[in-house]
C-alpha cells in the first residue's frame, strides 16, 4: 500500500463557486455556534478543516444569498450530527437514536418546542420557520420525508456497529442512498432556485432513476475519499471496504473496483438523460435546471475534495490498521 494512491474519477460537469462564497465564509460559524453544535475542541476542530462551506457553494452556484445559507446551516446539522452518530457513544445505541431522532421529526414536522428539547432540536426549528419565509412551505413536507429517510439510516448503521455486522454489496448500496442524505439537500435544490416541479414530474420513473444515481454517484465518490477515515475509525460503512470484506479482495483492488462503479453509473445517467422526452417549454424549463442541479452535485463535490481537510490520506492510516483489513478480508 506505500505506493497506492486513490483512483482518479470520471467528472464530466465542471463546477462554480456561488457569488456570495466569501460572504458565506465569513458568518459560518455563528449558526452552528449559536445552536452548540460543535461539542468540544475536537468536534470544532473537525468542522473547521472540513470547509462545508465551499461544498455548498460549489453545489448551488445561483441562488440567492439567504437560501445559500439555510442549505449550508442545514450541512452543517446534518454533517455535526453525523460525526455525533459515527464516532461518539451513539454509533452502537440504535434504540437511543430512535428516541432522538423521533423528536427531530416532531420538531421539523411543527412540534411546539418545550425546556426538554435539545438546542439541536432547536436549530432544526430555527430551520423550519426560516424555510417557510422563504416560501419553502410548498415543498418542505417532501425536506422532512427526506431528512426522515436519512436518521432511519444511521439507525440502521448503529445496528450494524452493535452487531459486528457486514452489510452485503446490495444491502450497503441501498442503506448508503440513506446515510449519504443527498435526499434533503436534492429537495434544497427545487427550494434554493425556486423551482416549480409539478408532482406528475417527482413521479416520473426517470427522474426518479436520475436522482438515485446522482445518489449513488455522491456516495460512492465520498466512499472512495473517505476510505481512510473509516479504515482509522474502524468502521466498515464504505463502498470501498465492503467489497474488499466480501468479495475478499486486496484494498488497492477494491478501490479500482469502487472507481470503475463510479465512473459507469456516470455514463449510464448522461445516456439516460439523452432519452428524455419533451413536456411543453415550460416544465423543459424547469426540468432542466433540476437536473443542472444535479450536476453542480456531482462536479461541485469531486472538486470539494481538493479544498477539504476532512479525511485523512492513506499514508496517514497507520500500518497496523491496514494489516488488519488485510488479515479480515482473507478469513
Amino acid at each position: 500500500m506505500n505506493n497506492f494512491t486513490i483512483p482518479s474519477l470520471y467528472t464530466p460537469f465542471p463546477h462554480q463557486f456561488n457569488q456570495y462564497v466569501d460572504v458565506l465564509e465569513a458568518t459560518v460559524f455563528d449558526w452552528v455556534f449559536r445552536f452548540n453544535l460543535l461539542k468540544d475542541e475536537s468536534a470544532f476542530k473537525r468542522f473547521s478543516k472540513a470547509k462545508f462551506f465551499l461544498l455548498i457553494a460549489s453545489c448551488y452556484p445561483q441562488c440567492q444569498l439567504e437560501e445559500l445559507t439555510i442549505a449550508n446551516d442545514w450541512l452543517s446539522w446534518m454533517m455535526t450530527w453525523d460525526d455525533e452518530c459515527d464516532i461518539s457513544n451513539l454509533s452502537n445505541q440504535p434504540e437511543v437514536l430512535n428516541g432522538l431522532h423521533k423528536r427531530f421529526i416532531e420538531v421539523l414536522n411543527g412540534a411546539e418546542l418545550t425546556s426538554q428539547d435539545s438546542l439541536r432540536s432547536h436549530a432544526l426549528a430555527d430551520l423550519r420557520q426560516r424555510m417557510f419565509q422563504r416560501d419553502g412551505a410548498k415543498t418542505f413536507h417532501y425536506f422532512v420525508h427526506s431528512v426522515e429517510d436519512y436518521l432511519h439510516g444511521c439507525v440502521q448503521e448503529a445496528i450494524n456497529r452493535s452487531q459486528e455486522n457486514v452489510p452485503d454489496l446490495d444491502t450497503y448500496i441501498h442503506l448508503r442512498r440513506s446515510t449519504g442524505a443527498m435526499e434533503p439537500l436534492f429537495e434544497l435544490i427545487e427550494f434554493t432556485n425556486h423551482l416549480n416541479i409539478p408532482k406528475t414530474l417527482r413521479e416520473y420513473n426517470t427522474l426518479k432513476r436520475l436522482k438515485m444515481m446522482t445518489n449513488n454517484i455522491v456516495c460512492w465518490c465520498n466512499d472512495i475519499f473517505s476510505a481512510p477515515k473509516e479504515m482509522a475509525d474502524n468502521d466498515v460503512h464504505n463502498l470501498v471496504l465492503v467489497l474488499h470484506y466480501q468479495q475478499k479482495i486486496s484494498l488497492e483492488k477494491a478501490f479500482k473496483l469502487s472507481a470503475e462503479m463510479h465512473d459507469e453509473e456516470i455514463r449510464s445517467m448522461i445516456n439516460l438523460e439523452a432519452s428524455i422526452p419533451s413536456f411543453g417549454k415550460s416544465v423543459d424549463t424547469e426540468l432542466g435546471k433540476y437536473i443542472s442541479g444535479l450536476h453542480n452535485w456531482i462536479g461541485g463535490h469531486v472538486n470539494w475534495y481538493s479544498l477539504s481537510g476532512r479525511y485523512c490520506k492513506l499514508e496517514n492510516i497507520e500500518a497496523s490498521a491496514l494489516a488488519r483489513l488485510q488479515y479480515s478480508a482473507s478469513l
